[in-house]
Parts: structure tokens; sequence; C-alpha cells
């Protein structure tokens, strides 16, 4: 299992958050083949829900208190899958998303943070943690509650809420949050928005979002958001999809989607073309129970 040469560019990465026998795994999938292979199994990765690398190569995966132990932030060898805690406890309370900004600090997505929620900055080299935004859900009932974030190539903070994980809700939104002062703006909201799970950015600055419940009847999507006006449009629905989870962007601009819907067509990665909205199964069924979170090696 362990793997002695650093992760070619374009591989993918994804993390299974109850794989083999509820152990937790991150798998490696080649992006030409879509074959699966085990990268890094059981430790702390059971509940493990995000997954993002580093500019050194480095593996960060975030892990929900909710699964024995606490909220907390690993990091994996790029070599080896050899695991080793960042950041686990304080203000954690419920680690979703993970994102790394261009200087090399770690940005956590807490659905539960402070009660409303929060983005958290996390120190790569000793864990420290500081608030850089706190969530303002206390208006909705149940509140609306951050799950997975991006940071554009501007520096911003690009963050889904949602007010409840698997429900469906008008007010879930995607908020944009200033690097440095943690000042909170709404991009878009309501409309086909209804349980955001993932947000990346494409070149061009569009902001794209997976949503385990949009088009009702179609099985959520993926919705593409200007930034400046906030106006939504279908990128894909229907088709495979059945709750479209974690979402990635390759070199070419090509999507990543998982799909874990439990009793449909679930434990898939799908490619989608960012242009036509077409799927395409790249990796699926085999080691897959779960899968949360996707990222690529640059």
């Amino acid at each position: 299992m362990a793997v002695q040469a650093p992760l070619p560019a374009g591989t993918i990465l994804i993390v299974d958050s109850e794989a083999l026998g509820c152990s937790g795994a991150v798998f490696r999938v080649d992006p030409s083949t879509g074959e699966a292979a085990l990268f890094a199994l059981g430790g702390e990765l059971l509940g493990g829900t995000d997954i993002a690398v580093e500019s050194g190569g480095g593996i960060l995966v975030t892990k929900d208190r909710h699964f024995p132990g606490t909220g907390s932030l690993l990091r994996l060898d790029p070599k080896t899958g050899d695991q080793s805690e960042v950041s686990s406890g304080g203000k954690f309370s419920a680690p979703l998303g993970v994102a790394v900004e261009a200087g090399g600090s770690v940005l956590v997505a807490d659905g539960s943070a402070g009660g409303f929620g929060a983005v958290i900055r996390v120190d790569r080299t000793t864990g420290g943690q500081t608030v850089l935004s706190q969530g303002d859900g206390a208006a909705a009932d149940p509140p609306v509650r951050a799950v997975g974030l991006c940071v554009a190539p501007d520096g911003s903070v690009l963050v889904v809420e949602q007010n409840m994980i698997g429900g469906e809700d008008l007010s879930s939104r995607v908020v944009r949050v200033h690097p440095v002062t943690g000042a909170r703006t709404t991009v878009t909201s309501g409309g086909e928005l209804r349980s955001p799970t993932g947000v990346v950015v494409d070149a061009a600055g569009h902001i794209l979002v997976s949503d385990a419940n949009a088009f009702p009847g179609s099985g959520g999507g993926v919705i593409k958001v200007d930034p400046v006006t906030g106006a939504q449009t279908t990128v894909s629905c229907g088709g495979g999809f059945v709750a479209p989870g974690a979402i990635a962007i390759e070199a070419d601009g090509s999507l990543l989607v998982t799909d874990s819907a439990p009793g449909g067509s679930g434990r898939i990665l799908f490619r989608v073309d960012p242009v036509t909205g077409a799927q395409k199964v790249l990796a699926s069924g085999g080691q897959f129970t779960f899968l949360t979170g996707v990222a690529v090696v640059r």
C-alpha cells in the first residue's frame, strides 16, 4: 500500500469516510483509466469529510467529530500515506470542508463551530486555529451552516452554506469571505440551491457548485454562478446523478463530482464536461462506500 514516488500531477484523490468495514480510506484514481487504488487506510480516516492538496504535496483531510475522536485536520505523507495530526479540538466542532490558501495556510469550513458554523484558518505548521469568519445563520431555523469552501484566484474564500445536510431549503447560499477582514457577502442564494455540498472556481472565475437536491426530480446537479451578478445557470443535472457530493476541477477544466447516495447508483466518481454537462462515469463500485471529498494533484 505504501507509495514510494510522488503522486503524478493529475492524480485524483478521494476520501471515503466509511470504506472497508468502516475504516475510512483515501483512494488514488488514475485520471486516464479510472483505476482506483488504496492510498491510505484506517487510522483517523474514519469520518473523513474532505480532502485538499498542499503545494508541497501534503494531503490534507478533515474529520468530523461525530465519528470516534474529535474534529480534526490530518496530513498524509504524499509518498507513503502515513498520517499525522495537524490540528484537533479547539474551535473545531464539525469540520466539513478544507482548502489551502496561496501562502500555505489551511482553511476549514466547520458546520457547527461557534454555534452557527465558521471558516477557521489553521497554521499549517503549528496547527494554531483562528476564526476568519463566523457564520451568521442564527436567523434561520435551523441555522444556515458552512459545509464546503474553496479559495478563488483573487484570494477570497467562497463558502457554500445550507441549513440541513441532505434536506432541502431555499435559503441555501454561496458566501464570499474577505481573506483578511473575514467580511461576508452573499453571492447568490435560493434559486436552484437546495443542498449545496461543494464549490470550485474555474479559470474564467465562474463559481461551480455541486448540489445534492437541486432540480427536484432530477437527482441534484452542478450549478454555475456568475461571480458578479450571482446569476445561476445549469451545468449538469439528472442523468446518473442521485445526490452529487464533492466537486473538484481538473487542469483542463473538466469537473469531478462524487455521488454516494445510498440505495441509488451511488459510490460513483463522475467526470462532467463543463460546457455540455455530459456525465461520464470515471470510477465506481469496488471498494468505494461513501465518498465525501475529491481533489486533484497539481
